[in-house]
């Protein structure tokens, strides 16, 4: 069985999100990163010391959401993760590297800015450009949203686990993501798949009762 491992609110969520969506056995266990022994403890399986990694039903790891989201759909593509249609799945392949590469490292620059730069004079326009910025990637999401029900449109895919990571990064940072209406509208339909809803509960998010 395959062995995912997660910390909230890392973005593992996504990986998590897709794993549940694709119907196939895996183990979730959590990694409390904030604890030293037991994150040097997990890098003996990631040295980088970062969520997600997958254990492969082979023993082989595998890190990095998008790596992983793109492994589980193709193991499991009557889920429909990814799109068949060559251009679709180009299309949603682009979100998910964009929310890694972009959205992603926005908001780690606003929370994490000595990651950026050793000079403590600069984190606070670091950690301020960073949220200025992120706050933009939510705006973008939140007009490639309007007027569909996912973000590749009619369908359901991985895409949409890794936004909803990052409305609720938007919400711990205290954006008002309840101002983006397709956003909120979004997060409320992903709230209503028994998959999401059940790994929200798993990982102990306030976004689930």
């Amino acid at each position: 069985m395959m062995i995912l491992y997660y910390f909230y609110p890392a973005c593992s969520l996504a990986a998590h999100i897709c794993l549940e969506e694709s119907g196939l056995p895996f183990e979730a266990r959590v990694v409390d990163l904030k604890d030293p022994a037991k994150e040097a403890e997990y890098k003996k399986i990631n040295p980088r010391g970062r969520v997600p990694v997958l254990i492969a039903n082979d023993g082989r790891v595998l890190s990095e959401n998008v790596a992983i989201m793109t492994y589980v759909a193709d193991l499991a593509p009557q889920a429909k993760l990814l799109p068949s249609d060559p251009e679709a799945r180009a299309q949603c392949m682009s979100f998910l590297l964009w929310g890694a590469s972009t959205a992603h490292i926005n908001f780690r620059m606003s929370f994490r800015p000595y990651r950026f730069s050793a000079d403590p004079a600069t984190h606070e326009a670091i950690a301020a450009a960073g949220r200025q910025n992120f706050w933009e990637n939510l705006e973008d999401i939140d007009k490639r949203l309007a007027g569909q029900d996912w973000i590749m449109g009619k369908d359901f895919s991985a895409a949409d686990g890794y936004a909803l990571r990052f409305y609720d990064w938007g919400r711990i940072a205290k954006h008002p993501v309840e101002t983006l209406k397709a956003f909120t509208a979004h997060k409320d339909r992903l709230l209503a798949r028994p998959a999401v809803k059940k790994v929200l509960q798993r990982e102990g998010s306030p976004l689930v009762a």
